[in-house]
C-alpha cells in the first residue's frame, strides 16, 4: 500500500467517529435497553398491583374474621348510645379491646370499629401512644360505607404514617348500617418488599444487557477486522498491486463476507492473468514491429539497388536503340562500311551479352523482393493474431470490471432495502440506518473506481482499434506491393524473351554479313525489328523502374506504419505501469 493511500485511510478514520462495531452494539444494546426498562417498569407495576391485591385480600379476610367473630360471641344488632358506649345485644363491648389486640399482636394488623364517623373500639394509638379512640374518619369514606359498600385505601396516611386500609360496613339485621370495621396495614413493609423485587429484576436486566453487551462487541469487532481486511485487500486490486497474497482463513468463511472475499480473489486471478497476457502481447508487438521495420529498410535498401541496375538498362536499351536506328539510316551504305558493321555487330554482342547479365540480376533481385515481400506479410499476420490476443485480454477486464460493477450495484440495492426496514423499524431502526448509509458509501466507491479502470479500458480498446486501421493499411501496401511485383515479374518474363531473340538475332546477323551486300533489304527489316524490340525493352526498363520506384515509395510508408506500432505499443505499457505483479 503506498504512502498516499494510506494517508487517506488515516484521515478517513479519523473523520469516522463511529465505526460500524460501535453502531452493531448500538443497534443491538439500545433495544434491548428499552426493552429491559419495560419490563422492569412492567414488573414493578404488575408486582406492585399483585400485592397490593394480596394485602386487600388479607385485610378483607381479617375484617370478616374479626365480625364473624363478634357476631358469634355477641347475639344481638350493633348500638351506640349517647355517650359512645356500644352495645351489641345486651352485651357492653365499648372498652373490650382483647380480641383486637390479641388479633394485632398475631398479624400485625391495627383493627378498629367505627360507629357513626369516629372509631370508638380501636388498636391504633396516636403521636403521644395512646388510643385513637373518637377520632373521625373521612367522611367521602363514610359516605360510601353507609351506602354500603367496602372501600379499600392505599397508602393512607394515620397518625402520620402510611397505611393500606379497609372499610367494612357493619350492618345489623334490619340491613341498617351502623359503622364499619377498619383494618390497617402498614405500608412501608411493602415498600421495602416491592423495592427489593425491583432491585432483583434491575441487577438481573444489567447483567443480561452486560453479558449481551460483551458478546455483541466480540462478535462486531471480529466482523469488522474481517470486513477492514476485505477492504484492504480491494484497495491493493484499485491501486493495481496484483501480487498481494489470498488469507486462507478468510477463504474457509462460509458467510457473505467469506463470499465477498473468495469473489476478491477471483477477480484478482483474473485480473492477474489478463495484465500478464496483455505483457506478453505487447512484447511479442514490439519484437513485430522492430522485425518489420528491419525488414522493410531492407527491402527500402534492395529496392533502391533495383532502381539503380534498371537506370543501366534502360540506357543501355536507349543506346541499342539508337545504334539500331544509325544502321537502319545507313543500311544503304553497308557495302561501303561492311568492316563498321562487324564493328558494331561485336559492340551490339557485348551489349546483348551484358544486358543478358543484368536481366537475370534482375530478376534474381525481383525473386529476393517476393520472398521479402512474403515474409514481411508473415510478420504483418502475427502482429495481427497478437493485436486479436490482445483486444480479447481486454475485454476480459472489462467483464471483470463489469463484475465489480454489479457487486456494487447489488450491494447498492442490499444498502437501499436495509434503509427501507430501517425506516420502518422507526426510532429502534436508526443505527441499522447508519449501517446501511455506510454500505451504500463503500459501494458508491467501488461503482467509482469500477468506472476509472472501464475507461482506461476503452482507451486500451481505442489504442486497439487504432492498431487494428493502421495494420489494415499495411497488409492493403502489401497486397500492393506484391501486384506490383507479379506485374514486375512478368515483364521481366518479356524482357528475358526479347534479350534472347536479341541474341538470336545478332547471331543471325553474324552469319549473314557475308551477304550484306545482296541482302539489304533482309537486314533493313532485320535492324528496324531490331530497334522494335530495343525500343520494347527501354519501355520495358523504364516501367519496371518505376515500379522498383513504387515499391520502395511503399516499403517507406511499412517504415513508418512500424514506428506507429511502436509508438502505440509504448503507449499500452505505460497503461500497465500501474499494475503490479
Amino acid at each position: 500500500m503506498t504512502k498516499e493511500t494510506g494517508t487517506k485511510k488515516k484521515q478517513a478514520e479519523k473523520n469516522r467517529k463511529i465505526g460500524i462495531a460501535q453502531k452493531l452494539l448500538a443497534m443491538c444494546l439500545l433495544p434491548m435497553l428499552i426493552i429491559c426498562i419495560g419490563i422492569t417498569v412492567f414488573a414493578t407495576k404488575s408486582l406492585r398491583t399483585g400485592i397490593e391485591a394480596e394485602i386487600e385480600k388479607s385485610l378483607q379476610i381479617v375484617a370478616t374474621s374479626v365480625n364473624e367473630t363478634y357476631t358469634n360471641l355477641y347475639k344481638g344488632d350493633y348500638s351506640v348510645s349517647q355517650s359512645g358506649r356500644v352495645t351489641k345485644g345486651d352485651a357492653k363491648i365499648s372498652g373490650e379491646t382483647q380480641l383486637i389486640d390479641g388479633l394485632q399482636a398475631k398479624t400485625g394488623f391495627e383493627v378498629s370499629m367505627i360507629f357513626s364517623t369516629r372509631r370508638l373500639i380501636t388498636t391504633l394509638r396516636n403521636e403521644k401512644g395512646a388510643r385513637a379512640n373518637g377520632i373521625e374518619v373521612d367522611s367521602e369514606v363514610m359516605e360510601r360505607i353507609y351506602q354500603g359498600k367496602v372501600v379499600f385505601q392505599k397508602k393512607h396516611e394515620l397518625f402520620g404514617q402510611l397505611y393500606y386500609v379497609y372499610y367494612q360496613p357493619l350492618i345489623n339485621s334490619d340491613g341498617s348500617v351502623m359503622g364499619a370495621i377498619e383494618v390497617a396495614m402498614g405500608a412501608s413493609s411493602v415498600e421495602e418488599l416491592v423495592q427489593e423485587q425491583v432491585t432483583g429484576i434491575i441487577s438481573f436486566a444489567v447483567s443480561l444487557v452486560g453479558i449481551t453487551a460483551i458478546f455483541v462487541a466480540l462478535l462486531s469487532g471480529a466482523m469488522v477486522k474481517t470486513m477492514q481486511e476485505i477492504q484492504s485487500y480491494l484497495n491493493q486490486l484499485v491501486n493495481g498491486e496484483l501480487g498481494t497474497k489470498a488469507d486462507k482463513k478468510l477463504q474457509k468463511r462460509n458467510d457473505e463476507l467469506g463470499d465477498i472475499y473468495r469473489i476478491s480473489v477471483k477477480l484478482q486471478e483474473t485480473l492477474r492473468k489478463i495484465v500478464e497476457d496483455i505483457k506478453v502481447s505487447s512484447d511479442n508487438l514490439v519484437e513485430s514491429a522492430n522485425q518489420l521495420a528491419s525488414m522493410s529498410q531492407n527491402t527500402r535498401s534492395t529496392m533502391d539497388d533495383v532502381v539503380g541496375s534498371m537506370d543501366e538498362i534502360w540506357r543501355g536499351a536507349t543506346n541499342q536503340a539508337e545504334h539500331s536506328t544509325t544502321a537502319n539510316d545507313n543500311v544503304l551504305m553497308i557495302s561501303e562500311q561492311i568492316d563498321l558493321i562487324m564493328e558494331e555487330v561485336e559492340q551490339l554482342t557485348g551489349l546483348a551479352a551484358r544486358m543478358d547479365e543484368d536481366e537475370k540480376a534482375s530478376e534474381q533481385i525481383v525473386e529476393e523482393l517476393s520472398n521479402s515481400n512474403e515474409d514481411t506479410k508473415r510478420s504483418i499476420d502475427r502482429v495481427e493474431e497478437q493485436i486479436a490476443v490482445m483486444y480479447q485480454s481486454i475485454q476480459g477486464i472489462k467483464e471483470a470490471v463489469g463484475m465489480i460493477q454489479a457487486i456494487a450495484d447489488e450491494t447498492d440495492l442490499l444498502s437501499l432495502n436495509a434503509s427501507i426496514e430501517a425506516a420502518r423499524a422507526g426510532e429502534a431502526g436508526k443505527g441499522f440506518g447508519v449501517v446501511a448509509e455506510q454500505i451504500c458509501k463503500l459501494a458508491d466507491q467501488s461503482s467509482k473506481s469500477a468506472s476509472d479502470i472501464e475507461n482506461i479500458i476503452e482507451e486500451f480498446l481505442s489504442i486497439s482499434d487504432r492498431m487494428v486501421d493502421v495494420m489494415g493499411e499495411v497488409k492493403t501496401n502489401m497486397e500492393h506491393q506484391q501486384g506490383k511485383l507479379e506485374e514486375t515479374k512478368e515483364k521481366y518474363e518479356k524482357l528475358s524473351a526479347g534479350v534472347e531473340c536479341s541474341l538470336a538475332n545478332i547471331d543471325n546477323i553474324k552469319g549473314k554479313v557475308s551477304v550484306l551486300s545482296d541482302s539489304r533489304t533482309a537486314v533493313r527489316d532485320n535492324i528496324e525489328e531490331l530497334a522494335g524490340i530495343s525500343q520494347k525493352n527501354a519501355d520495358s526498363s523504364q516501367g519496371t523502374m518505376n515500379a522498383a520506384k513504387g515499391v520502395g515509395s511503399t516499403m517507406q510508408n511499412l517504415e513508418q506504419a512500424s514506428e506507429n506500432l511502436l509508438r502505440l505499443s509504448d503507449v499500452l505499457k505505460d497503461c500497465l505501469v500501474v499494475f503490479k505483479m
